[in-house]
């Protein structure tokens, strides 16, 4: 049978420049992709959100310093909705802030308490106020110089609420009354400046702890946490990285259809008379086999004068006008077709070139140069 080899000569042979043309395409379009990949990409922006966040807790107490039935001396009451002035006058506390980024973060942070008294008044339907009179008083503060993300800065303080107390009645009677209503507050400053998200920031945050005065007592409330959260964009340079298509796929392409082009070219060449007539040979064998005997004819047969057919197509088109069969020698491959005292037969060359120098082996060359012969007994 006719190999592959010579089946992919002939097809080269036949459609040579359509092949190559495919090649060059698929190599132009390998070169294209892994020049976009690697050559310098046209510069681009970005939009980058920093996010963060800083959070502020208040927590606190009283020590119970009067003798008294419900709560023995010396005790520390702690976190409670009300402490009694008389019993436990002293308020203590303790404000504590953290901040929390999305990547990373330095910050020098400042934290700064004062107590706060003031006399405001709601405007009707606004969150403004009317302040009528406000006195502020530091307490403590602490800086860290650097914080990093989830440390706390804490910061304490200590405040005799009776003496608070005393201090706004003595300026109720100095300014002669107070329209609006009367409010006690500890704030807490936080000043916070350095990098977040790789970012430059610099933020004031403020958290307080309302003080109300009821009765014998003073109530707190609101005590946190409490969170500020910031969004901030900035612009960025960016550039788009090719993809696996471009990277891998761009030179991997382009070399093998440089590498197909090549071997194209090297091994073509043109199909020899000889290997034509072996494929024709091949094709009609296949296609006219139902007029195909395979019979061994007798001696006597092969005395009759011999006619030599081009092809085994022509041998059969023969006998299918004269109405006969093809016979196919059992033996070897002869076909014979007997017609009117004459024999008619066909042998297929079985010589077939090669691509690197185009010589024939030596049996080949014997089986090409033989005769038919007649068979006898």
């Amino acid at each position: 049978m006719v190999d592959w080899q010579l089946r992919l000569r002939a097809v080269l042979d036949k459609q040579f420049t359509i092949v190559l043309g495919v090649l060059v395409v698929i190599a132009l379009l390998g070169g294209w992709l892994t020049y976009t990949a690697h050559a310098a990409p046209e510069p681009t922006t970005e939009q980058r959100v920093t996010a963060w966040e800083v959070s502020g807790n208040f927590t606190h107490s009283a020590t119970v310093e009067t003798d008294n039935s419900l709560y023995e001396q010396g005790r520390t009451l702690t976190d409670r909705p009300i402490y009694f002035t008389r019993l436990s006058p002293v308020l203590q506390g303790t404000f504590a802030t953290s901040y929390t980024v999305r990547d990373s973060g330095s910050l020098s942070q400042t934290v700064s308490l004062s107590l706060v008294m003031r006399n405001v008044d709601q405007d009707d339907g606004s969150d403004s106020q009317t302040v009528y009179w406000q006195r502020t008083e530091p307490l403590d503060s602490t800086t860290v110089e650097s914080v990093d993300p989830g440390e706390q800065v804490r910061v304490s303080f200590a405040q005799d609420m009776s003496d608070v107390r005393a201090e706004i009645e003595r300026i109720r009677e100095e300014v002669g009354g107070s329209p609006g209503q009367t409010e006690v507050l500890v704030r807490a400053t936080v000043r916070s400046d350095g990098t977040v998200n790789g970012n430059t920031v610099d933020e004031t945050d403020v958290f307080t702890l309302p003080i109300v005065f009821d009765g014998g007592g003073y109530r707190i409330s609101g005590a946190g946490p409490t969170v500020e959260s910031y969004e901030t964009s900035r612009t960025v340079p960016a550039t788009q990285p090719g993809g696996p298509l471009q990277t891998l796929g761009g030179p991997v392409l382009l070399l093998v259809a440089l590498g197909s082009i090549g071997a194209v070219t090297a091994s073509r060449e043109d199909l020899s008379e000889a290997d034509r007539e072996l494929m024709a040979y091949e094709d009609d064998r296949e296609a006219f086999d139902e007029w195909i005997s395979t019979i061994e004819l007798p001696a006597a047969a092969f005395d009759r004068p011999q006619a030599e057919a081009a092809s085994l197509g022509a041998l059969v088109d023969f006998a299918i006008d004269t109405n006969n069969s093809v016979i196919e020698d059992p033996d070897e491959e002869r076909y014979y077709v007997l017609h009117n005292d004459y024999i008619y037969t066909y042998r297929p060359s079985k010589t077939v070139s090669q691509p690197s120098n185009g010589e024939h082996s030596a049996d080949d060359r014997a089986d090409t140069a033989a005769e038919p012969e007649n068979h006898e007994e």
